[in-house]
Order: C-alpha cells, then structure tokens, then sequence
C-alpha cells in the first residue's frame, strides 16, 4: 500500500497508469478509482467490491466537464441542463449509454452513471488522466470511508491512497434519467430544485 498526497499529481497518474486500484477522497466520501481503459484494472475493482462484471449495481463513470458525458451516453436538451446546473457537485447522473460507446464493462448495461465531483484535487486528476470508474470505498455492507485513514484500515488490499479527508457529505444523489421522466433513485446531499 502505497500513500501519495494531493501535491503529487505525478505519482497519482502513475498508479492508475499501472493499474493500480486508487482510493481518492471526493466531497462526499473516498471513492475507488481505476482507469477506464484498463480492463485488468476494472475486474480488480469488481473482485475487491465482490460484484459481477454484469451486476446491476454499476460503477460509476467519472468525467472532468459535461461536455465528456455526450461521448458515452445520449444527451438532450434537458439532460444537459440538468448536469450543467448541478456539475459539478454531489448528483451521480444516469443516463442512456450511446450506442457507440463500446467498452468490455458497460457492454453489458444500456446506461451509465456520470459523476463530476466538485472537489478541487479530483477534478484535477480528471483532467490529467480522463475518465475513471468509481466504487465508494467501503467494505460490503458497511458505510463509506470517509478519510485515508479509514480506508487503510477496512480496505488494506487496496494499492494506492491519495492522503487527506474527503468532504465528509452524504452520498451523491442519483437520478436515473433514461427514460421521459428523471427518477429519483436516491436522495443524498444534493435536493434538486428543478430538472429543466
């Protein structure tokens, strides 16, 4: 297990780059990064949080801008304006997966949840590695690690961990708009006021 600080970009980039399971503080909780184009790296992730390639709880797709969301997934009018006035910030964002978007992972779901963290550090990253997918950082059944600390300690098979605190909120809120209609999936620290 490694520890890298929030000034070490370089070191941070290196360990996705390798593979490395990365647990990265956020506004709400630590998440578990790894880079969207390592498949060996992805089924680490999905072996450590016990899931299935094909299970219906699905890893998050984390971007850097909203204009990253319409290379994997179909936007319109009003999908857009929801993510440009809640992104970035805690709202996980699931939304039909285009049909040109094919990826070993997401081959086996028809959506995908996007995040765009409003977390300074994170969202850095983002834009220096491109898009990560993201477990929260917790033990099945337990709640999510909120500081490096934690995640040592519950998680001690994890290879890399980005030094500080997260912000300590609830979970994102998820709304699930892959149909007419958003639906609201779980309510976290965001209230969404308008969808339009």
């Amino acid at each position: 297990m490694r520890y890298v600080s929030q000034e070490n970009f370089t070191e941070a980039i290196k360990a996705l780059n390798r593979g490395d399971i990365v647990a990265v503080p956020t506004e709400t909780v630590y998440g578990l990064a790894v880079k969207l184009d390592n498949t060996a790296a992805i089924r680490k992730l999905l072996e450590l949080n016990n899931r299935q390639v094909d299970s219906e709880k699905m890893l998050t797709l984390m971007v850097a801008d909203v204009d990253d969301i319409k290379k994997y997934a179909f936007v319109n009018r009003k999908t857009t304006n929801l993510a440009r006035h809640y992104f970035p910030g805690e709202l996980t964002l699931i939304l039909p997966k285009h049909k040109n978007f094919k990826h070993p992972y997401f081959d086996h779901f028809e959506k995908v949840g996007f995040r765009i963290p409003d977390h300074q550090y994170l969202l850095e990253l983002l834009r220096k590695t491109g898009p990560l997918l993201v477990a929260s950082a917790n033990p099945r059944g337990q709640a999510p690690c909120r500081t490096a600390k934690e995640v040592a300690e519950k998680l001690p098979k994890i290879d890399t961990i980005i030094e500080g605190e997260s912000g300590g909120n609830l979970p994102s809120t998820i709304i699930d708009w892959t149909e007419d209609e958003p639906v609201q999936v779980r309510q976290g620290g965001l209230l969404i006021v308008r969808y339009a």
